[in-house]
Formats: C-alpha cells, sequence, structure tokens
C-alpha cells in the first residue's frame, strides 16, 4: 500500500554535524560577511540556520527570508 505525501526519514548528521545540534548558536559567512544564527535543524552535511537580524544585514534577511543552509564546515560555535 502506498503513502503519498508521508516521508518519514531520520536524517544523521555527518561527523561535523555533531558537534552543532538544534537551538546552537553559530557564526559563519555569508557573501563575504560575518554573520549569526541559532540552527534550527540538522542536515546531513549541513544545517538550517536562522540568522540573527542585524541593521546591516537587512538586504539578506530580504532575500533569504531570514533563513540560510550553511555546511557543517563552514560554522563556528559561539
Amino acid at each position: 500500500m502506498a503513502t503519498f505525501g508521508k516521508f518519514d526519514s531520520t536524517v544523521v548528521p555527518s561527523e561535523y554535524g555533531k558537534d552543532f545540534m538544534v537551538n546552537t548558536h553559530v557564526t559563519f559567512t555569508v557573501h563575504g560577511k560575518t554573520q549569526t544564527g541559532t540552527i534550527t535543524k540538522q542536515l546531513k552535511n549541513s544545517a538550517v540556520v536562522e540568522i540573527d537580524q542585524t541593521r546591516e544585514n537587512d538586504q539578506l534577511m530580504t532575500q533569504s527570508n531570514g533563513v540560510v543552509i550553511i555546511n557543517y564546515k563552514h560554522m563556528k560555535e559561539i
């Protein structure tokens, strides 16, 4: 029997991702500018990060809806 639209796949983070759990505050670079944010979801090789809004990143917030996907290797925990 088919279960259309019902996907239950567990994502196991890579070795690099084990240090970056959900709700971890991190720093990263987007378009050559350092940003900060909080991990909201772990993926295998990267994480979904909610960007901290500042006066300097208004354009990035508008373009990305405040969310970016960043590779674990390009993040540092704050």
